[in-house]
């Protein structure tokens, strides 16, 4: 989304706002490690910029801190607004996401859970997540196993699984778990009640996201 701006018509300035620019996106999440790691390859996969801001926090304050740096960004007049806005969490540790929800939806900013944790989507890399894989510590272990994540805890991504083939097997293999079922419970939100809906992630409409913007700029 473009801002206005009351800049000059001649000069460095105005070819500074008039030279194109690669898409920005913001996530914000709690992950400090796997997360990040993630979203930078996908930036450079795409050619897009994803500014990534960490808290340990809550879904509720991550959905807020996001607000706050909407409207920071919306203020700022030297850049294009970010196209669209992510906060990425899990379930495993929090269950106030209703509120997360309610946060996001009032600002125009998207909710994405992966339950019980990101590692779901990233097995979804390499094979389907299994629909019994509904506790972290088994989609961790996993996750391990097939070799997506490894290094210090398991929190590391295999970078060479990240790439175009391997993100398209993810968004088919997600289609598998994330059932009709458990979208229910995925909009429900009930507290207490995440199991209901695992394995999920809401993952694959945030990678197709840049993935399009690649494409449309090819």
């Amino acid at each position: 989304m473009a801002k206005k701006r009351d800049v000059p018509v001649h000069g460095r300035k105005s070819a500074r706002f008039h030279r194109a620019r690669k898409k920005r996106y913001l996530v914000v999440a709690g992950g400090a490690v796997t997360e990040k790691q993630y979203f930078k390859r996908l930036a450079s996969i795409y050619d897009v910029v994803i500014e990534y801001q960490q808290k340990n926090e809550s879904p509720e304050h991550l959905a807020d801190f996001a607000r706050k740096l909407k409207e920071e960004d919306e203020r700022d007049i030297s850049t294009d607004c970010y196209e669209k806005i992510w906060v990425v969490v899990d379930v495993d540790d929090f269950h106030g996401h209703s509120q997360a929800a309610k946060i996001c939806k009032d600002n125009g900013i998207e909710l994405i859970i992966s339950n019980p944790c990101l590692e779901v989507l990233l097995l979804d890399h390499v094979s389907v997540c299994p629909p019994s894989f509904t506790l972290t510590s088994t989609v961790e272990s996993a996750a391990a196993k097939a070799g997506i994540v490894g290094g210090n805890r398991n929190k590391y991504v295999n970078v060479e699984l990240i790439d175009s083939e391997h993100l398209d097997a993810a968004i088919r293999n997600a289609e598998r778990h994330n059932t009709a079922g458990n979208r229910q419970g995925r909009n429900t939100l009930a507290p207490h009640h995440e199991q209901e809906y695992a394995p999920w992630t809401d993952m694959p409409k945030v990678i197709e996201v840049p993935q399009q913007a690649s494409d449309n700029s090819k």
